[in-house]
């Protein structure tokens, strides 16, 4: 269990023949992006590789073509063993969910997340970069690997995703010079952005009882929003962008999104301004970054909540 070098990751990945790649579970852009643009690297570079993902794979993303490839959990049988099981943008082994438990393989994990728990035996960790998108990029870059127009429309929406398209203060210089390789690659923005955030006239529907569900704390410095069983029946798996709707208030610091998964499991999307979200996150196990992060908390919804705020006081 070991942080590795550039060269240590590519001498690794050169030795390997067949790769196993997976991500976190209710994956998002940078995670989906980026699995695909290393497929695709990884298959250049004559490796036999599989995307297994132990969760639905959101519609939204169906528009990058490799998307198909992804298999479902089921198609992964007990005992799979292969030379490398590389983990893309997951801080713990806990979140690639079963595919951990029925591989067998030395583990590799990619990842730019503050909070990795350096679970894998081999870790690179760029902390300092945007997503794992940008570090895929980079990675691609400094290995001579061609960006294809399909990688770099992959890497463009991992980035541009976990950025807030470019709006949010881990956006950097490196950030942007990746996401012009992308571009230079045959990228095209408006593509992306058009199938990101398109919105289905049902979800219209549904967010006019999401907003009701909006409460103010702490004098409005915090802002929850639960999304209770019966709702998240009706959301599915797309709760994309909730959190962001509320963050942007006057006057929050702290904006807390709040999944009922069962009756008595909850997980949490925070976003902050000031405070530390990856440090009250942690306080249930979970983690991120300075200004995102993400935790399961083992209780009802309303319990849950009144934990957080318990933290944040």
């Amino acid at each position: 269990m070991a942080k590795i070098s550039i060269d240590q990751l590519k001498a690794s990945i050169d030795t390997a023949h067949s790769i196993l790649l997976t991500v976190h579970v209710s994956p998002d852009g940078d995670a989906i992006g980026s699995m695909l643009a290393m497929y695709e690297a990884l298959v250049a570079q004559g490796k036999v590789v599989r995307m297994v993902v132990d969760d639905v794979i959101p519609e939204k993303f169906s528009f990058l073509p490799l998307c198909s490839k992804i298999e479902p959990m089921e198609s992964l049988e007990n005992g799979y063993t292969s030379d490398m099981l590389l983990i893309l943008d997951a801080s713990t082994f806990e979140r690639i969910g079963e595919v951990g438990v029925r591989v067998s393989a030395p583990t590799f994990n990619i990842d730019h997340h503050i909070s990795n728990t350096e679970f894998a035996d081999g870790l690179y960790l760029r902390s300092d970069f945007s997503s794992t998108g940008e570090t895929v990029a980079y990675l691609c870059k400094m290995w001579n690997w061609e960006i294809t127009q399909s990688m770099g429309q992959a890497l463009y929406m991992a980035m541009a995703t976990d950025t807030g398209f470019f709006k949010f203060s881990n956006t950097t210089a490196h950030t942007m010079d990746m996401a012009g390789l992308c571009l230079t690659a045959g990228a095209q923005p408006h593509v992306i952005s058009e199938a990101i955030e398109q919105v289905e006239q049902a979800r219209i529907e549904v967010l006019k009882e999401v907003l009701e569900q909006v409460r103010f704390h702490h004098d409005g410095q915090v802002v929850s929003m639960s999304l209770t069983l019966p709702i998240m029946e009706r959301v599915g798996d797309d709760t994309d962008g909730f959190v962001d709707m509320i963050r942007n208030i006057k006057g929050v610091d702290v904006a807390i999104v709040l999944k009922a998964k069962t009756d008595t499991l909850t997980r949490a999307s925070i976003r902050s301004k000031v405070r530390d979200a990856n440090q009250i996150a942690s306080h249930f196990g979970g983690g991120g970054h300075i200004r995102a992060a993400g935790c399961s908390i083992e209780s009802p919804i309303h319990e849950a909540l009144e934990q957080i705020l318990a933290v944040i006081d």
